[in-house]
This record gives C-alpha cells, structure tokens and sequence, in this order.
C-alpha cells in the first residue's frame, strides 16, 4: 500500500536526511505526476498545452473555498508526514479513524447535522478496533 511505501521512504531512505528534505522530495514527485497527468488530459481534451498553465487558466474556478481545502489538505499532508517519520503506518490509520469523531462533532455544532446510523456503526467499529489494538496497555491501568 501507499502507506508503507512512503513509512519506507521516511525510515529508511530518508533516514538520514531532516524531514524537511524528505517533503521535498516526495512532494517534488507528486507535484511533476499531478503536472504529467494534467497535461495528458488538456492533450486529450484538444486544448494546447502552455495555454493551460497560464495562471489565469490553470487556476480558474478557484474561490475561497478552494484554496481552504489546499491550505487543509497541505498543513494535513505535513501532519501526516510527520506521522510517518516518527511513528509507524498503524498510527496513522488510527489518527484517520479517530478524524471521524471530530467531522461528526464539527458537522453537528457547524451545520445541526446529525450522523446517520452508518456512520454511528463506524465510529463503533472504529472505537472498538482502537481498544483492541491497545487492549495490553487498557489492562495495565486496569
């Protein structure tokens, strides 16, 4: 999975070099695959290729709400990085999960928006695999 791939790429190739190197890197990668991919599509869609990297068009469509999801997903990206480099890929799967208590929070109090019985069935799931996994260090102080 992509997780342990990139768990790989912080703890044992990029051992050696500041988190902030590592960033860059694979950062720099992602970046030139998404422009690669962009590219093809403008090309299959017959639309010249410079025409849509000029800021005004690669761009359109952009409003406040957008670029909160890029600062969102950015300052979430390096959390998740930091996460990788520091723990293991399990941590970080459990921190996703536990992202669901905080969305149905947030959805409720923001919007009056109440969680239907699929997501509450989740949250059981996910609340029971949590305690599963710590189930000896739950014993310790039990």
């Amino acid at each position: 999975s992509a997780g342990v791939y990139n768990e790989w790429l912080y703890k044992f190739v990029g051992k050696d070099e500041s988190f902030d190197m590592c960033n860059i890197r694979l950062y720099s990668i992602g970046v030139l695959f998404n422009l690669g991919a962009h590219l093809l599509h403008e090309r299959s869609a017959g639309r010249p290729l410079l025409d849509s990297l000029r800021p005004g068009n690669f761009f359109a469509g952009y409003n406040r709400y957008v670029w909160g999801l890029v600062l969102t997903y950015s300052l979430m990206g390096l959390v998740l990085a930091g996460v990788m480099k520091w723990f293991d890929n399990i941590v970080k799967l459990f921190i996703s999960g536990s992202s669901m208590y905080v969305s149905a929070v947030l959805s409720w109090v923001i919007f009056g928006y109440a969680p239907t019985f699929h997501f509450v069935a989740a949250l059981v799931l996910m609340t029971m695999a949590m305690l599963m996994h710590n189930w000896e260090k739950i014993a310790l102080f039990g």
